[in-house]
């Protein structure tokens, strides 16, 4: 026995199947194709043939106003010309009659609606799990009073943080007016004293020179000379001016550099190795990365282009060079930083090495970057300058609006996404380091010098490369610790991870894959090691 009702939106209400009155639907049979009450259900449909094997589901489950189903309009999803005649539970697929003689013969093959009754059991089986997690939702959600933030320990460790700093913005610039103060009572004296000085000599030797010229013109012999001098003579020789020059006090702003700011973070981190990896250099000092994925690697002297292949490194070429920076343009050409203010190009299609367009003078370069739109970042020891493609100089970052010098030593250069430059600042002979972060005015937006949890008089902080990530973020490398600092891209930090949790010790170069979330970290060797340096690829999520 078979039914079928083709209910459509605008229709009067559908009325159960078998008693054709009863407006209060409640179940369909899926094999039969009825539409029945409660009464019809258990007194006509349970006693039709095999009805315990009929699929019976609540209508709530599909909706009352619904197309009959005509499974004859189906397509195979490998051959869209052909109907589909089966389902294949075994690769959960449409198939035609070419599918079963190809590939599907032997699979569990059942008819369409069979099929079509699985899936609507699937999505029973969800809808009643996402059902059970949506009421233990709704339990935990109850669990959550309003509370007095006052009385949150975070909140209120947050402000005492707050005003700890606060208080120490104001010791400092309290010692600091005292320095000023001091300073400017030392140099007032001297200048005066200077300046009187500087005054009188220079009078002096006006006067010499005006009595030297007055005997001069008192023995000349000729007439003319001695009225057209006297006329002249307190023109020529005339008293300098007074210098202008005196000692000012510029005042600094006070900035969310100086104060700190706010930042919504997540602490989680996740990094796995994907692959590790031998090389024949003593230290991984820098990595690159060349559109057609293979790496550049610098030790001291020693500069190789390498192919990663499974778990090992094929060297494709090797130059003997002293490098002191590097970095790939988007054509993927190398520029080197190595003698002279002239960078070193490698060609991505002829291999050779000769001088490129990019001439840093009068600065010295030691190390060098380019970004995604194929900009130049090149560091002398205390400035630094960007270039477009021609080579041209655009900016140079080396005093702040005091006119005092922004840096110290400048080692490794990145740039995020919203413009700003960051660069790793070397202190002192020691290591020693800080990240400054500039936006592209050269304000300076933050100064990170790393984080007391980690850092201490035993641990500084000692940066020696920085990136940045695919999601704009900034990882920094502490060689002595092993820890990579992630900061935001304005220099807060968001993280911290350290790498000796997975073996790898001694971290010195970081250079980010083309997938997300891939990053290759070179490393380099203790004191007195024999040891390669090791490559690793590892996974890094969060950040």
């Amino acid at each position: 026995m078979a039914f079928s009702q083709s209910l459509k939106r605008g229709q009067a209400p559908a009325t159960c199947n078998f008693c054709e009155k009863d407006t209060k639907i409640k179940w369909k049979c899926i094999n039969c194709d009825v539409l029945m009450c409660d009464k019809c259900k258990d007194k006509i449909h349970a006693k039709l043939r095999n009805s315990k094997e009929h699929n019976v589901i609540d209508i709530k489950e599909i909706g009352m106003y619904y197309s009959e189903l005509d499974f004859s309009v189906l397509k195979c999803e490998e051959h869209t010309g052909q109907s589909a005649v089966m389902f294949c539970t075994s690769c959960d697929r449409l198939v035609c009659t070419s599918c079963i003689s190809k590939i599907h013969n032997g699979h569990g093959l059942v008819e369409i609606s069979e099929g079509y009754n699985l899936k609507l059991e699937k999505l029973k089986t969800e809808k009643s799990e996402a059902q059970k997690q949506f009421k233990e939702l709704t339990k935990e959600k109850e669990k959550v009073s309003p509370v007095d933030i006052k009385d949150n320990e975070q909140y209120k460790d947050l402000i005492l943080k707050i005003e700890a700093h606060n208080i120490e913005i104001k010791t400092s610039a309290d010692k600091y007016s005292e320095e000023l103060k001091g300073e400017l009572k030392r140099k007032w004296s001297e200048f005066q004293v200077g300046k009187a000085t500087k005054k009188l000599e220079k009078v002096e030797d006006n006067f010499n020179k005006l009595i030297l010229n007055i005997e001069a013109l008192m023995t000349s012999k000729e007439a003319e000379t001695v009225f057209i001098g006297c006329k002249t003579l307190s023109t020529d020789i005339s008293i300098d001016e007074i210098d202008h020059t005196t000692i000012s006090f510029l005042p600094g702003q006070i900035s969310p550099y100086n104060v700190g700011s706010l930042q919504v973070v997540s602490n989680a981190v996740n990094v796995r190795i994907v692959k590790q990896f031998q090389t024949d250099i003593s230290q991984v000092l820098f990595l690159s990365l060349c559109p057609d994925n293979s790496l550049w690697m610098r030790n001291n002297d020693v500069l190789q282009k390498v192919k990663l292949v499974e778990h090992k490194l094929t060297v494709e070429s090797t130059f003997n060079i002293k490098v002191y920076g590097m970095a790939v343009t988007p054509t993927g050409d190398l520029l080197l930083v190595s003698s002279g203010s002239v960078l070193k190009q490698i060609s991505s299609k002829t291999g050779e090495l000769s001088d490129s367009i990019i001439d840093a003078q009068p600065f010295d370069p030691i190390s060098v970057h380019v970004t995604k739109s194929g900009k130049v970042i090149v560091a002398g020891r205390r400035a630094i300058i960007v270039m477009n493609q021609k080579g041209e100089h655009e900016t140079i970052y080396e005093f702040d609006k005091n006119n005092i010098r922004i840096f110290t030593c400048v080692k490794s250069i990145t740039n995020t996404d919203n413009g700003n430059i960051c660069v790793v600042d070397r202190l002192s002979d020691d290591g020693r380091g800080r990240v400054v972060v500039l936006n592209s005015d050269g304000d300076i937006l933050q100064i990170y010098t790393g984080h007391h949890d980690v850092n201490n008089e035993e641990n500084p902080f000692k940066p020696v490369n920085i990136v940045t990530t695919p999601s704009d973020n900034i990882i920094v490398v502490d060689l002595v610790t092993y820890v990579l600092h992630i900061l935001n891209n304005c220099g807060n930090l968001i993280t911290h991870y350290n790498t000796g949790d997975l073996g790898i010790e001694m971290p010195h170069s970081l250079c980010f894959t083309r997938t997300a979330g891939q990053l290759y970290i070179g490393c380099t060797r203790g004191v007195g090691s024999l040891e390669k340096g090791k490559l690793y690829e590892v996974n890094i999520s969060g950040c």
